[in-house]
This record gives C-alpha cells, sequence and structure tokens, in this order.
C-alpha cells in the first residue's frame, strides 16, 4: 500500500507521511494511556480467547463487506478498479479515519487515491458520498429496535435528553454545520451542483444500488453479532436485538459534530445505556474498551 501514497503527495514531501505516522502514533499512545487497565483487564480475563477471535474475524469480515459495498458502487459506476485495490484503499482510509482527528480525512483519501483510476472526479466523489449514504441508511432501518430497546427505559431517556440537550444547544450545531458547508472547497460544490445527472449513473442501475444495501446490512449485522458475543462473554444479560438497538444509537450519537471522532461520546453512551440494561459499571466499560 505504502507505494501508492507517493502519489498523493509530492516525491520531495515525504516527510509529511512521517509526521503523520508521528502523530498518529502519538494519538494512539494517549488513548491507551487513559484506559483503566486494572478495570479492563478483570474484565477481559473473563473472556475465552475463542470468543474473542471469532468476534474479532466477524469484525473483519464486516469491514471486507464494506469494503464489497464500495466497490459494487465503483463498478457500477464502471470504474474499472481490481477487488485488492478498493481493499488497500478503503483500509487506508479506515486507518486515517480511526487514528487522526478527523472523520473526513479518510474519505479525501478514498478519493484522492480513487483517482488513480478514473479521471471523472465528479464520479469518484459521488462514489464516496453514495457509499456514506447508502451504510448511514442500513443503520436507520436499525432504529426501530433502539426504540424497542430504549422504550423500557422511558424515565432513563428523559434524564439523558436533559443532559443531551442543553449540551448539543451549546455547541451550536447548526452554526458547526454552517461555518462547514462554508469551509467546503469550492470545487466540490461546483462537482454537487454541476454534477447532479452523476448520481444518476447509480439511480439508472438500480440493480447495484440494491446490492450495496445488501451488502452493507450484511456489515453492519456480522459487527452487531461480534458486538453481542462480546458482550455475553463479559457477563451482560442482553438479547442480540438491545445490542442492535443500542449500537444504532451510539452509532448516531458519534455522528453529532461535538466531539472529535466522536471520542467519548461514544463510550459513555455505551456505558451509561448498557448499565440501565443491567450491566455493572465494569461490565459495560470493559466492552466499551474492547470494542
Amino acid at each position: 500500500m505504502s507505494r501508492y501514497i507517493p502519489k498523493l503527495w509530492p516525491p520531495n514531501r515525504k516527510w509529511l507521511q512521517w509526521g503523520g505516522t508521528l502523530i498518529a502514533a502519538i494519538l494512539l499512545i494517549r488513548l491507551m494511556a487513559r484506559l483503566n487497565w486494572a478495570n479492563a483487564w478483570e474484565n477481559f480475563k473473563t473472556l475465552p480467547l475463542s470468543l474473542l477471535l471469532l468476534a474479532f474475524l466477524m469484525y473483519t469480515i464486516g469491514m471486507l463487506a464494506n469494503v464489497l459495498r464500495w466497490h459494487i458502487l465503483l463498478r457500477t459506476a464502471q470504474i474499472d478498479i481490481p477487488f485488492r485495490e478498493t481493499v488497500k484503499i478503503v483500509y487506508l482510509g479506515a486507518f486515517i479515519s480511526n487514528y487522526l482527528p478527523s472523520t473526513i480525512g479518510g474519505d479525501t483519501v478514498r478519493f484522492l487515491s480513487l483517482l488513480r483510476f478514473t479521471s471523472r472526479r465528479a464520479v469518484a466523489f459521488a462514489s464516496v458520498v453514495l457509499d456514506r449514504l447508502v451504510n448511514l441508511t442500513a443503520m436507520l432501518t436499525i432504529l426501530p429496535l433502539s426504540i424497542a430497546t430504549l422504550a423500557p427505559l422511558y424515565p432513563f431517556s428523559i434524564q439523558i435528553s436533559g443532559v443531551v440537550a442543553p449540551v448539543i444547544a451549546v455547541s451550536g450545531i447548526s452554526e458547526d454545520y454552517r461555518g462547514r458547508l462554508k469551509s467546503v472547497p469550492a470545487t466540490a460544490v461546483r462537482w454537487i451542483s454541476t454534477g447532479k445527472k452523476t448520481f444518476k449513473i447509480w439511480f439508472q442501475s438500480p440493480r447495484g444500488l440494491v446490492r450495496a444495501f445488501v451488502v452493507s446490512w450484511i456489515s453492519i449485522i456480522v459487527k452487531f453479532v461480534a458486538l453481542w458475543l462480546v458482550a455475553i462473554g463479559l457477563g451482560i444479560p442482553v438479547a442480540l436485538y438491545q445490542v442492535m438497538g443500542v449500537t444504532a444509537i451510539t452509532y448516531l450519537i458519534t455522528l453529532l459534530p461535538i466531539s472529535v471522532n466522536g471520542y467519548g461520546l461514544r463510550e459513555l453512551a455505551i456505558v451509561a445505556i448498557y448499565t440501565m440494561l443491567g450491566a455493572t459499571v465494569e461490565q459495560a466499560t470493559s466492552l466499551a474498551l474492547i470494542t
């Protein structure tokens, strides 16, 4: 994969790669240093190794399903790219998104990397956007399970809303989004405004969209099962549908622009909701950290 990175930056600026690697390493070390290792280790020891490996395998399958989803969209748009190259690009983008302070950086890397295989910039940009939307749509279909899971916790939901609402108000989400829109590169705006017909490529081939949606559903289902296995292994008394409902909610919470990459928000939501579902604080914290 590394042999493709110089094409994203001028060869004489290779030091940028080392700078990015250093930043990623510092952020990772900082994240690990904040863990409560004693608490995590005690809960981690209760997990059978076979179950942990199975969960990891299922997460990997989910990741490869994400690759397949985007690959289907690319091939539907007649962008000829080998599957192994799609794997490299998606994994590179995922690494950037997870370890650098930006959820957009990974998509930018995917877009720039894709330009090696097509000169149609508008289509390349649209494929990344559509890939995000398909995954979001699949996650939104889980919301009925979220309602079924949280409905018995109605008083707790009121407490959460009483805390979250002021935070959202203070953070000025609408203003933040206006600021983000203003910062969108003019070229991207031009591609969107003048390239509405670009998305017709996929809508004229609904079979590709349906396949992408089905694959997206598979990717999130296997991750749900993996998380459920870890929860059961930790002794948390939850059903699969509850894990699905909680995960959908925590996913949407991380989309709120009130923290970088959703760091802290996801963990707080997991601990808060799972403790209301019967888990101990130690169990819920371990689940958040392990997953």
